[in-house]
């Protein structure tokens, strides 16, 4: 996240933005700020068009090299995450299969 993101959530909603302070904005979870900066047209695309929008590895941009990205908690705690371009169920499911032969 950005400081224009945190810029979009505090704009005044006549200009665009959301209207929240910063420190609402500070207290946010990564998923709700994703949730609250997410074009509708997405969310309300048919079927077919959905899955050509959204893009699963958006956010690998953010990562470090090793794949690491941060983040926080509502509560203030740290958040660490892993993008390694596979589901963690696949992921998985792979060790399962290796450990089977």
């Amino acid at each position: 996240m950005t400081t224009w993101h945190v810029r979009v959530l505090c704009d005044n909603s006549w200009e665009g933005g959301h209207g929240y302070t910063p420190e609402q904005v500070a207290r946010l979870t990564l998923d709700q700020v994703l949730m609250l900066l997410t074009d509708r047209k997405i969310l309300k695309a048919k079927k077919g068009r959905r899955s050509q929008e959204a893009k699963p590895l958006a956010a690998a941009g953010l990562a470090k090299e090793d794949g690491r990205i941060r983040g926080r908690a509502e509560d203030g705690s740290e958040i660490k995450g892993r993008i390694v371009g596979k589901l963690v169920a696949r992921q998985i499911m792979e060790k399962e299969a290796k450990r089977r032969k």
